[in-house]
């Protein structure tokens, strides 16, 4: 079984005192500043193959001091092998996070052999960001694929794109869908002798 550690909810300027998220490392990290894709990813990951790589996620509002980055940089980031950030507003709505993000991955292998996680900057919406895309350290293919697979939406374009992840980055054997349109628009019909509701929907991009 799959379990999926994740911390919702958000940080407000005047808390007091310093938030530190506790999580313990797993080979995948996803970060977002939306619960609902948070909560999508929980649900995708009851889905995965035995043996899939474990993931955490966390909220990035939970990720808005220093000390804060900087201890969950150092006790679950460092120790990812991949790491998917979804940025709304672009590299400067977390900038010090970006930079932590960017020095880990940049690592030199030591004597283990050990590098930094492969890093994945995604924009939060649908609109395209090449300069954050660009600070990534996988290919524009990956990055855009796995876009793709956030901007679309939904628990099975979540377990997809995890599968791609498994299988770009851990030899994992199955071979992942690509990305499918989810509705964004529905029409309801309410047959109130039936009891029943219909639903006639669109296809277009959804989150």
């Amino acid at each position: 079984m799959h379990r999926l550690a994740a911390t919702p909810g958000g940080w407000t300027p005047d808390t007091d005192g310093v938030i530190f998220v506790e999580q313990t490392p797993a080979p995948i990290v996803f970060l977002s500043a939306a619960d609902t894709e948070i909560q999508t990813l929980s649900r995708a990951v009851t889905l995965l193959p035995q043996g899939f790589p474990a993931i955490r996620a966390a909220n990035l509002l939970q990720l808005q001091q220093q000390l804060t980055i900087d201890t969950y940089a150092e006790t679950v980031l460092a120790q990812a092998e991949v790491v998917v950030v979804r940025l709304l507003g672009g590299q400067s709505y977390w900038s010090y996070g970006v930079e932590v993000l960017q020095t880990i991955a940049d690592r030199t292998p030591n004597l283990g052999g050990e590098s930094g996680p492969k890093l994945i900057l995604l924009p939060g919406d649908d609109r395209p960001d090449p300069d954050l895309i660009s600070r990534s350290t996988v290919s524009l293919a990956i990055a855009n694929r796995l876009w793709r697979y956030c901007c679309e939406g939904g628990i099975e374009n979540f377990y997809q794109g995890l599968l791609f992840l498994g299988q770009q980055y851990f030899g994992r054997p199955e071979r992942p869908a690509a990305p499918q349109p989810v509705a964004n628009v529905g029409r309801y019909r309410w047959n109130a002798s039936a009891g029943l509701t219909a639903v006639e929907s669109g296809v277009g991009p959804g989150v």
